[in-house]
């Protein structure tokens, strides 16, 4: 017997899809709280970022560019657009300047904590992952850097939250059906590109007595296997945001969480005891998309463009 729960946004008939490369996992699994004021871009701007390394318990001060530089090599593959991957480095610079301004009473601006904050890693161990490519991409993205130098995302003068992520569903998230808390330019937009993405679907699988094991510390699951799963409640995205199990509504996010899914965009189905799980996109879908940015790059955007698409309603400007 065969059986399956529908869960995530309705498949295109037919969908191409295109190398784009091996994508980084994307940042901000939770956000950060918003700040009561938020100063203006003049004030947010930096030169130095403290960077507080949350293994170590250490303490670095870095020129904002050689922290960009780390930033971008760590959290977009280097192969991408140029356009791609200034958006990327406008998008880390403008939430650094966010993260310093929330952060201005402790002894650091930012972590290096990926699931708060960006990821990050030195020059060196960037140039260890490129191997005969470090010399090119270490050029590609220090001319980047130096180009788009100064840009910041803003909304009303002030520096955007610019949370980014790896592949969207085909459409990004409201920020407040991910967090609970609401941002006028966090609004759900179309990233049909990510589609395309080889890395768009992913599916894992669990024998019965393995999900039965994962799944315990939520709730026990008894009965007939195929009702294990009920009814799902699913945003215009298709993120999972409750699902019945054996009965008791438990969070998508819970269910991604436990399971390791790349998203809490997902369907189930149950055969021959195996519950196959089939996830659509990487990352919890707010803010810019990696992989959608490469893709309207390669249809010719530029950066201002990416940023504008998917920061609903900010500009992008350079900051003295």
């Amino acid at each position: 017997m065969k059986k399956t729960i529908y869960l995530s946004v309705i498949m295109a008939a037919v969908m191409l899809l295109l190398p784009l490369g091996a994508l980084e996992k994307g940042v901000q699994t939770k956000p950060v709280a918003a700040l009561t004021v938020i100063p203006d871009a003049e004030q947010a701007a930096t030169d130095t970022v403290r960077l507080c390394d949350t293994e170590t318990d250490k303490l670095t001060e870095l020129k904002t560019e050689d922290y960009l530089f780390g930033v971008v090599a760590a959290e977009m593959p280097a192969l991408y657009e140029v356009e791609a991957l200034k958006a990327q480095t406008v998008a880390a610079y403008t939430y650094t300047c966010f993260r310093k301004a929330e952060n201005a009473d402790k002894s650091y601006d930012i972590t290096t904590d990926s699931t708060c904050d960006q990821s990050y890693i030195t020059e060196e161990a960037a140039k260890q992952r490129w191997g005969e490519k470090a010399e090119e991409y270490t050029k590609k993205i220090k001319e980047i850097i130096a180009e788009v130098s100064g840009y910041m995302v803003l909304w009303e003068g002030k520096p955007a939250l610019t949370v980014y992520h790896a592949i969207s569903s085909g459409k990004t998230e409201d920020g407040q059906n991910v967090w609970g808390t609401g941002y006028p330019y966090l609004k759900p937009v179309s990233s049909e590109g990510d589609r395309l993405s080889d890395d768009y679907i992913s599916q894992v699988s669990f024998t019965a007595a393995e999900l039965e094991k994962k799944l315990s510390s939520e709730i026990p699951l008894s009965g007939d296997k195929t009702e294990w799963f009920g009814k799902a409640e699913l945003t215009q995205s298709g993120t999972v945001t409750e699902i019945e199990l054996c009965g008791e509504k438990v969070k998508g996010a819970r269910i991604r969480s436990l399971l390791d899914l790349r998203s809490s965009a997902f369907e189930v189905e149950l055969s021959d005891n195996t519950f196959t799980f089939t996830v659509y996109g990487y990352g919890h879908f707010v803010g810019m998309s990696q992989n959608g940015a490469n893709y309207m790059a390669k249809q010719g955007s530029d950066f201002k463009e990416i940023l504008t698409h998917y920061y609903k309603g900010c500009t992008v400007e350079k900051i003295k």
